[in-house]
């Protein structure tokens, strides 16, 4: 995103108007606590810019064609009274005053009479056609400009080299500046019509520049064609993907933020400086990592089968460890330490890196519109925080300690919604169909010691575990926003960017924690879906791990038990809540106030109002666990005889 310059013959003017030419409201902030010209200048210095160049039509010579009148006479937008006016002051117009001749012919007469007006005659006639349509019908283009070119000007030309040329001086010059060795920001208008040019001719520059300019360039795109906000960084991704090139060599700037305010420039004048350097990070970032990777995968490769197969097999297999999972931990190992020496070893991204924290340091305002950097930054953020509920469904995951579960109430009660027939299935159909929920979700985090958690190779766990404790996930108290995670209370946990759409973060509530039969969320491991649903006449999911396909077939059989139990009760023909109690005592949810449960007869099914919708990573995970650790172990006192309130 960048900005002007001017031809020899105008410096001079421009200088003398620069001052007047900026808006009150640039005066007013480039006298204000923030100076918009010094950190500019800075920005440049820090850079080691030595030239900057503005290419805009506004530079080119100004010639009255008689455009704005020939436009108004064509589109028949003058009134009688107008043209006769006009051929009063060039009386050589005699078919102005003739209604019956063809449009084509008063064009024709009127441009061959334009050449020989004097500059009073054109001046008056312009003046009949500004009357009745306004300046925008005089077709002048680009007025709007000379609020931006004085303000770049105030804000860029200093002690370094500062041309403004028009596209026709551009092509000129171009090869004499593009040899001559010197670091320079180009900034380019996009709209070129009053030379004649296409409306798009900046872009074509830019597209031709991206191929062949040094290194030691930086290239903007100046327009009134978008706003400040985010339409900037739309036209650079639609740019970027149009010039097929080196898309972090250029970036798109607003005008507006020069002829409106220019507090807003540095900040993108920043990003047009850095944006370079930012992309060779992220090069050399992924120069290391691929060959990083690659020397895993050879390291992996020649580990001998001997060797391989005992670290898939032992207390790995015991403990339901997929082989995969075992095989990515010993390519991780290999990585650990390669990437980060490769990048220490590149001088590029030492270089890089003080470019970016040099000019980091230059004090700016804040962003005018934040949301959009701060939504995918929390998008970033969140991945690192959680693994996404697709992720840890549609390949069965176990169950771990940090899981994510939505509670939800069910629309119908058991005994309705047996009744009313809603689970009538196809012989076809293997899997119980959802059922309707109802109202927020209640979202909850599993806090139960990891080895507790993994299923043996016979399908249980090696201590019997049935029930789980889960703490619930919170909104922080109004005003109160979660940043870090941890936080200082004995009591919660801080968790930020649990919410995907807004980035807001929760307090796990480690004082409020609830008991939930391991069933509930078992089955939640085991639906291709996340819910906790099973039937007694459901087929193996695929991608089922050895020790829980065993898992499966347990849980199964019990669902076939617990739901002849409640036939066997016939619980529809008792008053008042009876099935509903019924239904909790076999579905172990008696202690679970935030847990709904449903049998169904029909389709041998049971449901639980829960949903695995996440996991919480490592190191938030064991430090959640750790701070759970701490509040359980916490020491009990004696109250002091004296009051707190009179200590």
């Amino acid at each position: 995103m960048l900005k002007h310059e001017e031809s020899a013959e105008q410096n001079a003017v421009a200088a003398g108007k620069a001052t007047s030419r900026i808006p009150a409201q640039v005066d007013k902030e480039l006298d204000s606590p923030f100076d918009a010209k010094a950190a500019s200048q800075e920005l440049l210095t820090l850079a080691e810019v030595e030239r900057v160049i503005c290419v805009d039509d506004w530079y080119a010579e100004r010639v009255d064609n008689g455009e704005g009148v020939l436009s108004a006479l064509a589109d028949g937008s003058l009134l009688p009274a107008d043209l006769e006016k006009i051929a009063q002051v060039a009386p050589g117009l005699t078919l102005l005053r003739d209604s019956s001749a063809p449009v084509e012919l008063v064009l024709d007469e009127f441009s061959n009479a334009w050449a020989s007006l004097g500059e009073t005659e054109r001046k008056s006639i312009n003046d009949v056609v500004d009357s009745r349509l306004g300046p925008v019908g005089l077709g002048s283009p680009g007025e709007e400009d000379e609020p931006a070119a004085a303000c770049l000007r105030e804000l860029l030309a200093d002690s370094r080299e500062f041309l403004t040329l028009s596209l026709s001086e551009w092509s000129k010059r171009r090869s004499g500046l593009l040899g001559d060795g010197k670091s320079t920001l180009i900034l380019f208008d996009r709209d070129f019509s009053r030379e004649g040019a296409s409306q798009n001719a900046g872009e074509e520059q830019i597209a031709l520049l991206l191929n062949d300019a040094p290194l030691s360039w930086r290239i903007g795109l100046l327009t009134h064609t978008v706003s400040e906000d985010d339409a900037e960084i739309e036209v650079w991704k639609s740019l970027s993907k149009k010039f097929k090139a080196d898309s972090s060599r250029f970036l798109v700037i607003a005008k507006g933020r020069l002829s409106v305010s220019a507090e807003g420039f540095p900040r993108m004048l920043k990003l047009t400086l850095l944006a370079p350097a930012l992309e060779r990070l992220q090069e050399s970032l992924a120069v290391a990592v691929n060959g990083t990777w690659s020397d895993a995968i050879e390291k992996v490769g020649a580990i001998d089968p001997y060797t391989l197969e005992a670290a898939l097999n032992g207390d790995r297999l015991t403990d339901g460890t997929w082989g995969p999972e075992t095989l990515l931990r010993i390519a991780t190992a290999f990585t650990q330490d390669s990437v980060r020496a490769k990048l220490r070893a590149d001088g590029q991204v030492h270089s890089s890196s003080q470019i970016v924290t040099s000019l980091s340091q230059v004090r700016l305002p804040s962003a005018s519109n934040p949301d959009r950097v701060r939504q995918e930054l929390s998008e970033i953020e969140r991945l690192e925080y959680f693994e996404t509920a697709s992720h840890l469904t549609e390949l069965h995951f176990p169950l771990e300690a940090g899981d994510v579960f939505a509670f939800q109430k069910f629309v119908e009660k058991p005994h309705k919604f047996e009744q009313a027939g809603h689970l009538k299935r196809g012989a076809a159909e293997k899997t119980p169909r959802a059922l309707t929920r109802s109202g927020a979700e209640h979202h909850m985090i599993l806090l139960a010691q990891p080895c507790d958690l993994a299923v043996r190779a016979d399908g249980k766990r090696g201590n019997e575990l049935a029930f789980v404790r889960l703490a619930p996930l919170k909104n922080p108290t109004k005003g109160r926003v979660i940043t870090h995670p941890g936080g200082g209370a004995a009591t919660s946990f801080d968790l930020p960017f649990f919410f995907a759409e807004s980035g807001g973060g929760v307090e796990v509530k480690l004082s409020q924690q609830q008991y939930v039969p391991l069933t509930a969320l078992d089955m939640c491991v085991l639906s291709d879906t996340g819910d906790g649903v099973m039937s007694a006449e459901q087929s193996m999911p695929a991608h089922v791990l050895p020790n829980w396909q065993n898992r499966f077939k347990i849980l199964r059989s019990w669902v076939a038990k617990q739901v002849d139990a409640y036939k066997a009760m016939e619980p529809h023909g008792m008053p008042g809540k009876a099935a509903d109690h019924i239904t909790a005592a076999l579905t172990g949810t008696v202690a679970s106030p935030k847990l709904e449960s449903l049998i169904s007869v029909s389709s041998s099914s049971i449901f639980y109002g829960v949903r695995r919708v996440g996991r919480l990573r490592e190191p938030y995970r064991s430090a959640l666990l750790s701070r759970m650790a701490q509040r359980d172990s916490r020491d009990a006192f004696d109250p002091s005889l004296i009051d707190r309130n009179n200590a």
